[in-house]
């Protein structure tokens, strides 16, 4: 095995300068900094992790605790973006889902720390309210695609309230005046906010706001069942039928294209639709294209990571916006 000794050999210099340059000491000069690293990579040396994280009392890793995150297609990208920015500062995140259960939930958190990682990350697919384990307050920690109410954390979820708006406001500037909205879960944290962001474009147009046309798209647990088809059926039930929807996601968009078709309507023709989440295996593949309001999973990964290595004393909510994707489904044509 090749030792620190014989790099500085090959080098030309005392092992010491060696260490300084594995180390990325900022004082060794380029020439020697240079001579090294061919030295080091000519001989395939590889420093020794163990030792330099007693020395330096760092470990090199970040945990991260998805809560599903690694199993959704679209939430991923939280992890992408995070992966980005700890590579960028020579650090490693260490992955472990813990899919709701608060039994796995502290056995990652204990082997990460017996681990001395230098910080967490609690990541949740979808935007809600999580318990924060009492151990992430012994180490710098963020939540993504989550928030605590009681515990202070820096926090980095999606501006929902502004994305409903905009979905909104896209069929507004095409001239809708009655808008559905086909809702999520009403105890998603993401069906409150852009609830409030639809009746804010609606105030702002100087719309009143009419119940009738905000429909579930999907049931609550224990209070009846609810679906997208009874939600269209609700909404083209009314006089005057809407002439634009807003759909809580993507998924309920897909269906909603070929629902609308039992009463005559195309999505595109005669009736204008936006969407949420621009997940890749719908939104592009529907026809017309589905306008929607794409996720900042890879932004919310990115700024949870950024802000471990540039700490700041504020702990608040940071709310990331949503990308408009405009495709064709919010226009019409003849």
């Amino acid at each position: 095995m090749v030792s620190i000794k014989d790099v500085a050999k090959h080098a030309g210099t005392s092992f010491k300068t060696v260490s300084r340059v594995v180390n990325k000491d900022p004082g060794v000069r380029e020439e020697t900094r240079l001579r090294v690293q061919q030295s080091i990579e000519a001989l395939n040396y590889r420093p020794n992790s163990a030792a330099r994280m007693m020395r330096n009392q760092k470990s090199g890793v970040i945990g991260f605790l998805s809560d599903e995150v690694v199993t959704q297609p679209y939430a991923g990208d939280i992890l992408l973006g995070a992966q980005q920015v700890a590579s960028e500062h020579d650090k490693i995140l260490m992955v472990v889902n813990i899919e709701h259960n608060r039994r796995h939930q502290q056995q990652a958190l204990d082997m990460l720390l017996e681990r001395r990682v230098e910080a967490l990350v609690l990541a949740s697919y979808f935007h809600r309210e999580m318990e924060v384990p009492p151990e992430m307050l012994t180490v710098p920690s963020v939540l993504v695609n989550c928030f605590s109410t009681v515990e202070q954390l820096p926090s980095f979820v999606p501006d929902d309230e502004q994305a409903g708006f905009d979905a909104t406001r896209l069929l507004l500037e095409q001239g809708h005046r009655c808008i559905g909205l086909i809702s999520l879960d009403p105890r998603i944290e993401a069906a409150r906010l852009r609830l409030a962001g639809y009746q804010r474009a609606l105030q702002q147009a100087e719309i009143a706001f009419d119940p009738r046309l905000v429909v579930q798209g999907e049931g609550l647990a224990g209070q009846g069942s609810c679906s997208t088809q009874e939600a269209v059926d609700s909404l083209m039930a009314l006089q005057p039928r809407p002439t634009a929807i807003v759909c809580g996601k993507d998924e309920f968009a897909m269906q909603v294209y070929f629902l609308l078709l039992r009463f005559g309507l195309r999505v595109g023709h005669e009736i204008a639709l936006t969407s949420f989440d621009n997940q890749r295996l719908i939104a592009p593949n529907l026809s017309p294209g589905l306008t929607t309001m794409a996720l900042p999973h890879l932004a919310m990964g990115r700024a949870a990571l950024g802000h471990l290595f540039k700490p700041q004393a504020d702990n608040s909510i940071r709310r990331l916006p949503f990308s408009v994707i405009e495709r064709e489904s919010h226009l019409l044509t003849s």
